[in-house]
């Protein structure tokens, strides 16, 4: 029994990891910055328990002491499940910067239980070599266990990542890691103690159960799922005097809306300045979207040009689920989904795999200030973007950055990387074309020919067009490339 109490222990540190990124998103993100923060503090608990479980193992060892120390983590556990909400709101309205307040919410959600599971390892051990009379077997007993708990932390990484996940809320598995070390720790506790265990299992059990039957999805109240890669957060709101739904998938952003008696409508600013693309390009008849989200733009596509043909590269398969069920995307013969890395379809289609070129490409996978997608922003990838382009073909992609300024070297440096492969570039500020220094949205624009914006006869287009920022970029950043891509330094100006 100690040896499955060691690997179930194991399985449950790496779970608890990586939901615990998961049940930090809704309020901090899910940027580098979180999930570091996460995995040093658990890090820095698992040494403080290794310590703690040596030093209490030499004192008088017994599966007593060890069943308590297992359910001990199982209550923290359940404790973070029952106030993660409150704990997160009162970090998540203090306005440190980030990186504090990734390492508090860490430090008060998750390092209690950590140090509880790291004190198993070398408590358990303990506990066996009292059955050992022979003490030239402490090589072998400790390099079991130890190899047992790797193992069972290689399969909660797995199941954690392939299913979990993917099927559950992270609170929902914060209940069943609670519950997965209760169990635990009745494997190893005499069976005449095992009440109290029985009462936490029990207690996980319930309240895990009660809480999934009281969380039933209510759009006025805003619906939370966790998919295969992301937090999603769908709301309705009043956005300019009409009513929209929105999607996000972090903190003080929206990635995608949607005017419920305009589901085909582009309802945020910025999407309609895709129009530049096919402003340079009007008789564009083939479209490439790299990254989905709401399927704004394609869905616009559809219903307003009908002779157009889109493929859409969506990452994850749970976000085009909710486009389906919340923004009204519509099954079409015109329309193709591919649920993949984006980068890894165009390096597809580009080494020839799939020969199928585009009129135009657009990106918008620059979801937040916190999640930078530096791989399609490289050298590497213009010049994946250029060869699947046609002759004439135009690249557009959001951004969200600053032009001048520290703000404004994610955009600088991405610009450069397609400047570098484009004989033709352009930069349009979205919300601020007077601020150039402020971070917004914005539309970078490159054509693979060297002729002339063509002029525009409408209004909106013209506003559009007007929008050009024309000024010399600082030349503090170089071009990104597969190499060196540096945006997670430039970044920290932006979540300052």
């Amino acid at each position: 029994m100690l040896e499955l109490a060691a690997f179930l222990c194991g399985a449950a540190v790496m779970v608890l990891e990586m939901a615990g990124a998961r049940v930090i998103a809704p309020h901090l993100g899910t940027s580098i910055v979180v999930w570091t923060a996460v995995i040093g503090v658990i890090l820095a608990s698992l040494s403080l328990g290794y310590w703690l479980g040596g030093k209490y193992g030499d004192r008088n060892p017994s599966a007593k002491k060890l069943g308590m120390i297992i359910w001990g983590g199982s209550a923290f556990v359940l404790l973070t499940a029952v106030l993660q909400t409150g704990i997160l709101r009162v970090v998540g309205s203090a306005n440190w910067p980030l990186q504090i307040s990734a390492v508090v919410a860490a430090l008060l959600l998750f390092s209690a239980p950590a140090v509880f599971m790291g004190m198993v390892s070398p408590y358990i051990v303990q506990v066996r070599l009292l059955d050992y009379k022979d003490k030239g077997r402490i090589g072998s007993v400790i390099g079991r266990f130890f190899a047992l708990s790797t193992v069972g932390s290689i399969a909660g990484t797995f199941l954690g990542g392939y299913w979990l996940i993917s099927w559950f809320g992270a609170r929902a598995i914060l209940y069943m890691v609670a519950g997965v070390l209760a169990f635990a720790g009745l494997l190893v506790m005499p069976r005449n103690k095992r009440f109290p265990g029985a009462l936490l299992l029990g207690l996980c059990l319930g309240i895990g159960a009660y809480s999934g039957l009281a969380g039933k999805e209510n759009l006025a109240a805003g619906i939370d799922r966790d998919t295969r890669y992301n937090h999603i957060r769908i709301q309705e709101g009043i956005y300019t005097g009409a009513l929209m739904r929105f999607l996000s998938t972090d903190p003080g952003s929206v990635q995608s809306g949607m005017l419920i008696d305009k589901p085909d409508a582009l309802a945020l600013d910025y999407t309609r300045h895709y129009a530049l693309a096919w402003h340079m390009l009007p008789g564009a008849k083939d479209y490439l979207m790299l990254g989905g989200g709401g399927y704004s733009v394609p869905k616009y596509l559809l219903a307003n040009k009908p002779e157009a043909n889109i493929d859409v590269v969506e990452i994850d398969p749970g976000i085009t689920a909710a486009a389906r069920e919340f923004f009204g995307l519509k099954e079409s013969p015109r329309l193709r989904v591919f649920d993949e890395d984006a980068r890894v379809f165009l390096n597809r289609r580009a080494a020839g795999q799939s020969p199928s070129q585009y009129d135009v490409i657009m990106g918008d996978t620059f979801s937040s200030n916190y999640n930078i997608p530096f791989h399609l922003g490289t050298v590497e990838c213009a010049r994946n973007i250029k060869t699947l382009l046609r002759d004439d073909g135009v690249f557009a992609c959001n951004i969200i950055s600053a032009v001048t300024g520290e703000q404004g070297q994610i955009l600088r440096s991405i610009h450069a990387a397609f400047a570098e492969v484009f004989p033709q570039t352009h930069i349009f500020p979205v919300s601020y074309p007077g601020r150039p220094d402020e971070t917004q949205n914005v539309m970078l624009i490159a054509v693979k020919t060297a002729r002339s914006i063509p002029l525009a006869w409408d209004s909106a287009m013209q506003a559009m067009l007007a929008k050009e920022f024309k000024g010399p970029l600082p030349p503090d950043t170089q071009a990104l490339t597969d190499d060196f891509a540096p945006v997670e330094r430039y970044a920290q100006a932006l979540l300052q």
